[in-house]
């Protein structure tokens, strides 16, 4: 494998796997439509596809990069002559690709059924792609952790409990939820007031905290 092809190979295989993308798609469509046309709270609808980008991200991420490791592929990769900051980019940037074209059908039925202003739309839009990152971001750094696809089904549905309570998405929690970018895509979609410009700053952040952490996830890999 070449270097610079971890971001097609990972594309390329989720395009394949046609009955897996096709659940991919139709989970996160068959859980949250119901949802948005049944006429429930706005809240409860916007929390509901948050948490979708939580899942699908965090969940994602981590296992697909377990599973790599277990396969003997990440020791492979610890060889090739490329940054471990630049594989473990490709890899969350295909990853989070694949999200936001999963959720981005129910979230475009979510904007249809409730039509926000054109500000609200470009809100929507940054803090829907910050999530995403943000999500496919943590989901490496949990990837970090387990030794086996068991332990990481684990840390992963932790995780994303946990990073569904700090941001504030089961009950308030005034003194974390803006520390993750998950808060400010609720926000947006509830159309609540709040600082949208730091939700790419955070995911920033986070992404940037993972690239610095990544040559260890090679180096544990080749031991």
């Amino acid at each position: 494998m070449r270097p610079d092809s971890f971001f097609r190979k990972e594309l390329l295989e989720d395009l394949r796997d046609r009955r897996g993308l096709f659940l991919k798609f139709v989970l996160p469509a068959a859980l949250l439509l119901p949802l948005i046309l049944a006429g429930v709270p706005v809240s409860l609808q916007a929390a509901g596809i948050t948490v979708a980008v939580i899942f699908s991200g965090v969940f994602g991420s981590s296992i697909g990069l377990v599973r790599i490791r277990e396969s003997g592929m990440l020791d492979r990769m610890a060889m090739l002559p490329a940054s471990p900051r630049r594989l473990t980019a490709g890899y969350i940037l295909a990853n989070a690709l694949l999200d936001l074209a999963q959720v981005a059908i129910p979230l475009s039925v979510f904007l249809l059924v409730h039509p926000p202003s054109p500000a609200g739309v470009i809100y929507v839009a940054v803090s829907f792609a910050s999530a995403v990152v943000a999500a496919n971001a943590l989901g490496v750094l949990v990837a970090v952790v387990p030794g086996s696809s068991g332990e990481g089904h684990l840390y992963a549905i932790v995780t994303v409990m946990a990073a569904t309570a700090l941001s504030g998405l089961i009950a308030p929690a005034p003194y974390t939820q803006g520390l993750l970018p998950f808060w400010y895509l609720y926000a947006a979609l509830v159309a609540a007031p709040g600082a949208f410009a730091l939700s790419p700053v955070l995911a920033a952040l986070l992404l940037g905290s993972v690239l610095m952490a990544s040559p260890g996830l090679f180096r544990a890999a080749v031991r």
